[in-house]
């Protein structure tokens, strides 16, 4: 079953070409994929923390692939960035050069899929956090910004805050602004930044 629904969906992400060309948000990719008249994820696919990470999980799986595939074929380099999927030109300098990329190997790793209970998601989400905050964000953050990000996550003092309560309050503010709940694209993905910088901050800190 799974093999047909990748199959399916690494050649659907293949025509979004000049989608990824203009750059688009996972959650807009997410929100075409649902609707007609591709329909690959379910209405559901972002109700709750299990879905939603499965969902994330199986389309960076594929995303992967794709950039792997692109780069092979010399037709771009797609960039899977946080927020924004981006195919940016091939540079002939950095064809053959071969980098270590956790985050590509942990998606391409379908086994870190490979659980059925809440505490198991729980932990992969965890995990996924921690690696995409290391790969992509500095946790030495100037006073300003991380005045703002502070902000963003309506918390007025990071003394003795965990990563469970840092965690608790990301989820009360994407039950608030997240679009499928009636907040905007925008507000979400603030959100979903300033936790990740934070996440990192404070592990890194603490």
């Amino acid at each position: 079953m799974f093999n047909e629904l990748q199959t399916l969906l690494n050649d659907t992400l293949a025509t979004f070409r000049p989608a990824f060309e203009l750059g688009i948000s996972e959650y807009e990719l997410i929100c075409a994929l649902k609707s007609p008249p591709y329909s690959i994820f379910d209405e559901d696919a972002l109700c709750d923390s299990l879905m939603m990470f499965q969902t994330h999980f199986v389309l960076f799986h594929c995303l992967y692939q794709l950039r792997n595939r692109w780069r092979e074929q010399k037709i771009g380099e797609l960039v899977i960035g946080l927020t924004t999927i981006t195919l940016n030109p091939t540079l002939e300098s950095s064809i053959n050069i071969e980098t270590e990329d956790s985050l590509a190997n942990y998606y391409l790793d379908w086994s870190n899929l490979g659980c059925s209970n809440k505490n198991d998601i729980e932990a992969l989400l965890d995990s996924f956090w921690q690696k995409m905050a290391g790969a992509e964000l500095n946790a030495n953050m100037s006073l300003s910004e991380l005045k703002r990000v502070c902000i963003v996550m309506e918390i007025e003092s990071l003394a003795d805050i965990t990563l469970l309560e840092l965690k608790q309050q990301y989820r009360k503010l994407q039950h608030k602004n997240h679009p499928d709940k009636g907040g905007s694209i925008i507000a979400s993905q603030s959100v979903l930044q300033a936790y990740s910088q934070l996440h990192k901050y404070i592990s890194v800190n603490s």
